[in-house]
């Protein structure tokens, strides 16, 4: 008997029968030999194929189906199929379903597994038409596996028909595809048909539950998330690491921190991913030390971990912080940086205004390979704009060879900072004219870039023609935007008419720019009004209740200003101190309003006493309305004195040479009297002061201001 001796033959049984010389074959004996020597290398060769997880074995059992003349066998095609799409191989996988002559309802569902499992969803969409086109139905398996790629590609009207198909075809229960079909629906965010089809099945297992929870928190349904979380641990399910992961995506830290107790309580508190969620939902919390503790628990982090760490330094504003985590992360050698780890760190530059240091990262973006990334160019270019440098930014947007409409929206945004509405304008419609479609923060920034340099008249225009000219439907951070163009020209009625005629309940942004215009122009009456629509609205912004007050206060109304304040902590808010940060040598010195603890202020006090005694000799006096408190006149200079701004100022003419730019970034609006004192102080001391706040770019220069005294 022949032996079957291959390059895959150490994968085969091969089995020796004793030669009997005497032994005699009839013709019909030949056939029922051949048979079932063919049968037995099909069975043995699909027994191989079931078990293979490397592709070079994988080949040679493939070249021995061939030399056997076994290739037009579906069912060994079949499993041929499966080894390669399991190997990630999905292209011969397609190769070899494309050669099967008589393709069975087997071939097609592997088919539709392999181009679902790569992410080929609109493949496996027509694969799927195609297949009921030549009459092959499906069956439970086949359903199963195409649920998920009509949930992700948003086709519901077909997604509804093989469910009614399903239906129709009284297939009884499924838990596999009952629960495709919830995680289906709630991809459409028909949360309705999902919890029908949920509360209809008789079996539930962990995915189940799972998927119905998962649907209502990424829809935005957190109380329903939680109350059906109840519901499975009291129909005796547990939960695992999906259904936890779910909870603290809904965001809520009280949530999160429930959740979370009840992670340790389970035993995943180790679980690399749970431990990632958790820092992310404690960042994003703003409570940066919680999930610096669960960072130092992980003991092999990645790099997705560092880089959220490194986000949540640069969110808290700590740049000393974040810039020790950032040159840590690089020295590590398992880490290599990325894009998104390179815009981080350039986010963090830009808030603190560590131009520098930005520098410096720019180089590592060079030597690295990332120079042509439009998402890291689109980074370096906010991070000049915000760090005062605008020509580098000018500069660095010309040289890349391919943008996109972020690209364009950072050099816009940059030249609105700077009050130079005219070149946001005409770059803006250059986009237009090279065949770019700008998106709602391109007509945001635009927008805004007309507020600060006075283009009443230009922004209008653009606004009235963002429907019929961009097919863009104005939303309300579009209103804050022309509120606060037409409340910076004085126009308050129309402003006020504007608010009035909106399509949608106004938000508290398009209140706050009115009442910014109204506590620009002194219009106490119309801010009171405006005041009241805000605190009706209980924005969860400490800014609102801020600037309510102050309002007040400049009216002489303080029982209505400690009013709102009082409103303001029954609703948990806390007013973020004012800070101003100062780059001088690469480091980053940040102080405090108020601060009197800062290791360098009793030389800062003696040098900015000399300042104000400078700067009063030239006419400065006290700005006493910028204090919106109801305390004595020399309570309110030695708050005024004490402002961050000026001890900046202060340290920067004490610690960087003569001729060099004063840069010094504000997490909130200058105030008149920090905005009086910087002109005098440029004058006085022939300094350039470059100054941004909340809102925008202040240069003061020769005891002039680029903003024309208009912020």
């Amino acid at each position: 008997m022949n032996r079957l001796f291959t390059v895959c033959s150490r994968y085969c049984w091969r089995q020796s029968l004793p030669f009997d010389p005497k032994l005699k074959f009839s013709s019909k004996t030949h056939v029922v030999c051949f048979y079932s020597t063919q049968r037995q290398r099909q069975l043995s060769h699909a027994s191989i194929l079931h078990k293979l997880k490397h592709t070079k074995p994988l080949h040679q059992v493939h070249a021995q189906i061939l030399v056997s003349n076994l290739a037009d066998n579906v069912f060994l095609c079949n499993r041929l199929m499966n080894a390669y799409a399991s190997c990630k191989q999905f292209d011969k996988a397609q190769i070899i379903f494309s050669g099967i002559s008589k393709k069975n309802l087997v071939s097609w569902t592997i088919l539709l597994s392999g181009l679902t499992k790569n992410g080929l969803l609109l493949e496996a969409v027509e694969a799927f038409y195609d297949m009921m086109v030549q009459e092959i139905r499906p069956n439970e398996i086949t359903i199963a596996t195409v649920l998920p790629a009509f949930g992700k590609l948003g086709v519901a009207q077909m997604g509804k028909s093989v469910h009614c198909y399903w239906i129709r075809h009284n297939f009884g229960d499924n838990v596999f595809v009952e629960t495709g079909l919830v995680d289906m629906y709630s991809k459409f965010g028909f949360l309705k048909n999902a919890r029908n089809v949920f509360d209809k099945m008789r079996v539930r297992n962990v995915v189940s539950w799972n998927t119905i929870i998962s649907g209502y928190s990424e829809n935005g349904f957190g109380d329903e998330a939680l109350w059906v979380f109840n519901e499975m641990r009291r129909k005796g399910f547990s939960g695992d690491v999906f259904t936890f992961m779910s909870l603290i995506s809904l965001g809520d830290c009280g949530v999160g921190n429930g959740v979370h107790g009840l992670i340790v309580k389970a035993g995943y508190e180790n679980d690399q991913l749970v431990k990632t969620a958790l820092m992310e939902l404690y960042i994003n919390c703003d409570f940066v030390d919680d999930a610096c503790r669960i960072f130092k628990e992980i003991h092999k982090k990645d790099l997705v971990v560092w880089t959220l760490m490194l986000r949540g330094f640069s969110k808290s504003g700590d740049w000393r912080k974040t810039i020790d985590h950032f040159n840590e992360m690089i020295g590590e050698d398992e880490i290599t940086l990325d894009s998104i780890s390179l815009t981080t760190i350039f986010s963090g530059c830009s808030s603190s205004g560590a131009l520098q240091q930005g520098r410096r990262v720019h180089a590592l973006v060079v030597k690295t390979g990332f120079q042509d990334d439009i998402f890291v160019g689109s980074s370096i270019m906010d991070m000049y704009a915000n760090c005062g440098s605008l020509i580098d930014a000018e500069t660095y947007f010309e040289s890349m060879g391919k943008k996109d409409v972020v690209c364009w929206n950072a050099l816009i945004s940059g030249y609105g900072m700077f009050g130079c509405g005219n070149k946001s304008v005409e770059l803006f419609l250059n986009m237009k004219c090279l065949g770019i479609s700008p998106d709602d923060s391109t007509l945001v920034s635009v927008l805004c870039a007309c507020s600060h340099a006075g283009l009443v008249d230009c922004g209008l225009e653009i606004f009235e023609r963002m429907s019929e000219s961009w097919n863009m439907i104005p939303n309300s951070k579009h209103y804050a935007c022309v509120v606060d163009l037409l409340g910076r020209g004085g126009r308050l009625n129309e402003a006020y008419s504007l608010v009035k005629r909106m399509p949608h309940q106004p938000g508290p942004e398009v209140y706050c720019s009115l009442l910014a215009a109204c506590r620009a122009h002194r219009n106490f009456e119309m801010g009171d009004e405006i005041s009241r629509e805000i605190i009706q609205l209980r924005p969860k912004d400490v800014g609102y209740y801020v600037l309510a007050s102050n309002v007040y206060a400049l009216a002489g109304n303080w029982d209505c200003a400690r009013t709102s304040r009082i409103l303001l902590k029954s609703n948990d808010l806390r007013k973020n101190p004012g800070f101003s940060s100062i780059e001088v040598n690469g480091e980053m010195f940040t102080f405090m309003a108020s601060q009197t603890c800062h290791p360098h202020y009793s030389e800062i006090k003696e040098f900015l006493k000399d300042l104000i005694f400078k700067i009063e000799a030239m006419g400065y006096q006290f700005d006493l309305n910028s204090v919106f408190s109801d305390v004595s006149d020399d309570v309110k200079k030695d708050i005024l004195f004490h402002h961050s701004e000026k001890l900046a100022i202060a340290f920067g003419l004490m610690r960087t040479t003569t001729g060099s730019i004063i840069r010094i970034t504000k997490n909130l609006r200058i105030c008149d009297d920090c905005h009086l004192a910087s002109k005098f102080i440029s004058k006085a001391y022939g300094r350039v002061l470059a100054i941004k706040d909340a809102n925008r770019f202040h240069i003061f220069r020769d005891g002039v201001c680029s903003c024309g005294d208009w912020w």
